[in-house]
């Protein structure tokens, strides 16, 4: 940020200071969290929407809370991550559908990547792949697909905006599958809070209602629904990730034979 916008736009924005993965893989997922909480806020008349518009402006104070939010969801993203992809990078799609023990792809399509991705970064994964040394394999592929990730950062177009939409979509699906740690109990208590509202306090029973209602399905879908959910995600980020580079590699190849 210049010094004229800092004088013209002098309060501390989040908005203006994130990206769009930011944005929307970590601070939604983390807004929908709180959200979680609204019923039980609204039952003992919390004024919890000036809470919440405070936070999604995203502008001074709330600038803070959406980076602290923002933080925790990748934080917790990263922790499930670890679960569903213990050995991770080297576990995720991307690298497994490279890896020649794996029988996710074809053998013919493995050697197609494999001379495309020779070509872009210099790492003869073929090669290696014929060697028993199957830790510098796994070491060749993770340093062969940060390679190309760099290099499709830099590009427009060919691919790479799907990509970079994959990218947040995945990163969205694993950072709210991540916060349902504190979710899921939210609506426990939620519910709880909400009923004795009703019973003891004279609350209104509409939010007792919608606070049932969270119950029954977000543990579910919790624990049943989103890890398979991420998984897929994962999947069509790795497609996205090998058609942008069969694209790149024929960008790179028709420049070379003009």
């Amino acid at each position: 940020m210049t010094s004229d916008e800092s004088k013209t736009n002098p309060v501390l924005n989040f908005f203006s200071l994130s990206d769009e993965y930011e944005r929307k893989a970590r601070f939604l997922p983390a807004v929908l969290t709180v959200l979680v909480a609204l019923p039980v806020a609204m039952a003992y008349g919390i004024e919890m929407m000036q809470f919440i518009t405070l936070l999604t402006t995203g502008v001074g104070i709330g600038a803070v809370l959406a980076v602290g939010i923002s933080h925790l969801a990748s934080a917790l993203g990263n922790r499930l991550q670890k679960k569903l992809w213990p050995d991770w990078p080297y576990d995720g799609p991307t690298n497994q559908w490279l890896n020649p023990e794996n029988d996710a792809r074809s053998q013919q399509q493995k050697k197609q990547w494999y001379r495309m991705i020779k070509s872009l970064t210099g790492l003869d994964i073929a090669r290696l792949a014929k060697s028993e040394d199957k830790a510098e394999v796994r070491l060749a592929i993770n340093d062969a697909v940060s390679k190309v990730r760099s290099r499709l950062w830099k590009h427009d177009g060919n691919g790479t905006d799907l990509v970079r939409l994959r990218n947040i979509d995945y990163g969205y699906a694993r950072n709210l599958t991540g916060l349902r740690v504190i979710w899921i109990p939210t609506a426990i208590l939620s519910f709880a809070g909400c009923w004795v509202a009703w019973w003891r306090f004279d609350g209104h029973i509409l939010w007792a209602v919608l606070a049932t209602v969270l119950l029954c399905i977000l543990p579910v879908v919790g624990i049943f629904v989103l890890p398979g959910y991420v998984r897929q995600k994962a999947d069509y980020y790795a497609e996205a990730f090998f058609a942008a580079v069969e694209r790149i590699n024929l960008e790179e190849q028709t420049r070379k034979s003009g």
